[in-house]
């Protein structure tokens, strides 16, 4: 997967619109 910050958050992306897990909350 990807990780990418969106609004201070990590988030694990699978597929472009797929969010995996949020990493950091």
């Amino acid at each position: 997967g990807t990780e990418v910050k969106v609004d201070g958050k990590k988030l694990l992306i699978l597929k472009e619109s797929d969010i995996l897990a949020v990493i950091t909350d």
